[in-house]
Formats: structure tokens, C-alpha cells, sequence
């Protein structure tokens, strides 16, 4: 990679792009949010929400603008990962992210959560505290091929280890379905520990396919 590239953490001004990180990571190789299925709100609304997420400087889940770790290549953003330390302060992510959603969102976009929540929960793996976590990832494609995936992933382990330098392992959730983002976190070091699916034909409609698969990599 050219000597100019920087690995930085995300600031105010990078929110659109970690908005977009997050879309696509979602879309992975299909065309559909399952955030946008689960709560009944279109693309332009599931964008707004989130603006107003990640503005709120809420910490430690997936919609935390301190977890995401930027890559800038001649004052360009050109990839952007996030990551975290499950269960800080006795809150898991779920928690923060579901009050983050009610927030922002109505009673009948919750509502319709509800109910969708009884399909989706055949496939939810829960996220083990004390576990360092990765979410949403994306980087542009014309720089994909480069090792930026290997660079941002080692760097946001090396920042967090060094907060947390008793964790000794990191997981990502992937649906299996997504050969892309399966195979690039296999190259990131990351392997299948645990793998939940569905016989439940409505998980579809939420998501990509119908298995999620916990992959680990460990630190040591």
C-alpha cells in the first residue's frame, strides 16, 4: 500500500461514511437491510436513524462512533471496521442497542420489532461479555485486494488489547450465506466456532440466508 495511508479513529466528520460502512456491511452481498425489515422503515429512514445513533455518543455496540477505525488514503476515507469490549460496565450491546432504536424510533416501528423478533431469535447468538467484538465493515472496492481488511482488524485489536490486554479472544457474527464477508474474516484470521439456523422459511425476509455462524480469532 502507498506510504501515505493512515489508520485513524472515526471523528464527527466521518459519520456519513460510517453510515455507509454500516449499509453496506448489512447489504453484504445482496441489496437489503435486514434493520430496515426488522423494524418497517425504509433506507432513507434506517440512514436517519442512525445519523442520530451515532451522533448520541453512545459507547460500546454497533452504532458507537468511538468503535470505528477509519482508513484515509490521500484525505480520501476508503474502509472503515468497528469494534468493541462486550458487556463494559455490566451493559451488553443488545441492551444499548435496542434503547438506541427506541429512542428514535416510534411505538409502531417497535411494535413491529416485537414481532419480528420471535423469527429472528432462531438464529441469534449471544454475545459473550469480556469479548472483544467486531461489526460492519466495508471498504471500497477499487482498494479491495490490498490487505486493508488485515490492517484494520489488527489495528483495532491492538487498540483494544491495550485497554483490555486480559481478553484473549475477538468474535465477529456473519450470516453464512455471505460467502464474501465469511471468506475475507477467514483471511482475517477468524474461525467458525458456533453456527445456528432455521428451518423457519420467514427468516428470508429479514435475512440473506438462514444460518449465522460466531467466528473467533484468538490473541493469544
Amino acid at each position: 500500500m502507498p506510504s501515505e495511508i493512515q489508520i485513524r479513529n472515526a471523528v464527527d466528520s466521518d459519520i456519513e461514511f460510517v453510515i455507509e460502512t454500516i449499509v453496506q456491511s448489512e447489504k453484504g452481498d445482496g441489496d437489503s437491510i435486514s434493520y430496515c425489515r426488522l423494524f418497517n422503515i425504509d433506507e432513507d429512514e434506517f440512514r436517519k436513524v442512525s445519523r442520530k445513533i451515532l451522533k448520541a455518543g453512545i459507547s460500546n455496540f454497533e452504532f458507537s462512533l468511538s468503535n470505528f477505525k477509519i482508513v484515509e488514503l490521500a484525505g480520501l476515507q476508503v474502509a472503515a471496521y468497528g469494534a468493541w469490549l462486550e458487556g463494559l460496565d455490566g451493559v451488553s450491546s443488545g441492551m444499548l442497542k435496542i434503547s438506541a432504536f427506541r429512542t428514535f424510533l416510534s411505538k409502531g416501528n417497535m411494535a413491529y420489532y416485537k414481532s419480528s423478533a420471535t423469527v429472528v431469535d432462531e438464529i441469534t447468538i449471544k454475545r459473550k461479555p469480556g469479548i472483544f467484538q467486531f461489526e460492519s465493515i466495508y471498504i471500497l472496492e477499487e482498494f479491495r485486494g490490498k490487505h486493508i481488511g488485515n490492517m484494520l482488524v489488527q489495528s483495532l485489536i491492538n487498540e483494544l488489547a491495550t485497554k483490555h490486554p486480559a481478553v484473549t479472544s475477538a468474535h465477529v457474527q456473519v450470516i453464512k450465506q455471505n460467502s464474501v464477508s465469511l471468506q475475507a474474516h477467514v483471511k482475517y484470521g477468524f474461525q467458525i466456532i458456533e453456527e445456528k439456523s432455521s428451518l423457519n422459511p420467514e427468516i428470508l425476509n429479514f435475512y440473506l440466508g438462514n444460518t449465522r455462524v460466531l467466528m473467533e480469532k484468538k490473541l493469544r
